[in-house]
């Protein structure tokens, strides 16, 4: 068995009694009649070295003796370790890279737009985190509907704009102040509420709406949805009118 290659001088070396492993900068194997076998192995080098390595390991299998074996558990440390920095050494690069990129293309501090879109998220967080959900097949449950495929019943609800629908942590929920609970249905004022809301709203602006204090009411809108609907969305399009200057 053998495999040629220039002369290295040796980085890494295992040995046990007669076998000797020795790692540098390109892959050599030779073996002799005196049974010892001298390896040089890099991965980094040429990506051919990996066949070299592959059938040294091979030949060595068959051979089933103490030193074919010291060779292999050898090689595949020393191998181990070539990979492992190889993909060190990449994966830093990429992220130098990135990092670039994100420099150059991230807003500054100062940027007021970057600053009023961060605070809008930021508070987009913190209410539908404070907000008691329902999951869609709890929805259903509460609307007294199969459960069989929750997420197709939802969708239509949804698309017939019938109540209000976030995602956080990348799955939809539903305000549970919108459910009627003793009837099992979405208040109806939430349908009339979502169909006269100006294009410029969104649904976490109505949901913004409903749960904040107001003059109208002794608690919240949303706190009203089930006594005097009416009375909530009569404010709610008062909310919606365009302010006149004159």
């Amino acid at each position: 068995m053998s495999a040629t290659a220039q002369e290295l001088e040796p980085i890494d070396k295992v040995s046990d009694g007669e076998a000797r492993l020795y790692a540098a900068r390109g892959v050599a194997a030779r073996s002799s009649d005196a049974a010892h076998v001298d390896v040089a192995v890099s991965l980094s080098a040429d990506p051919d070295n990996l066949e070299v390595l592959k059938d040294l390991v091979g030949d060595l299998g068959k051979a089933r003796t103490k030193t074919a074996t010291v060779l292999i558990e050898a090689i595949e440390k020393v191998a181990s370790r070539y990979v492992s920095k190889a993909l060190s050494d990449e994966l830093a690069e990429m992220t130098a890279s990135y990092r670039v990129m994100l420099r150059e293309s991230l807003a500054r501090g100062d940027d007021q737009a970057l600053k009023a879109a961060l605070n809008r998220a930021r508070l987009q967080e913190r209410i539908l985190a404070a907000t008691p959900m329902a999951g869609q097949a709890e929805a259903c449950e509460l609307l007294g509907l199969s459960g069989t495929n929750p997420s197709a019943t939802m969708r239509r609800k949804e698309r017939r704009g019938e109540l209000l629908r976030f995602s956080l942590d990348g799955k939809p929920v539903y305000p549970l102040l919108q459910f009627d609970v003793e009837e099992r249905r979405v208040y109806p004022a939430i349908r009339k509420l979502l169909a006269a809301k100006p294009e410029g709203w969104s649904n976490f602006r109505v949901l913004h709406w409903l749960i904040r204090p107001h003059l109208d009411f002794e608690e919240t809108p949303a706190a009203a949805l089930a006594g005097d609907p009416d009375a909530v969305l009569a404010a709610f399009e008062r909310e919606c009118e365009p302010i006149v200057h004159g």
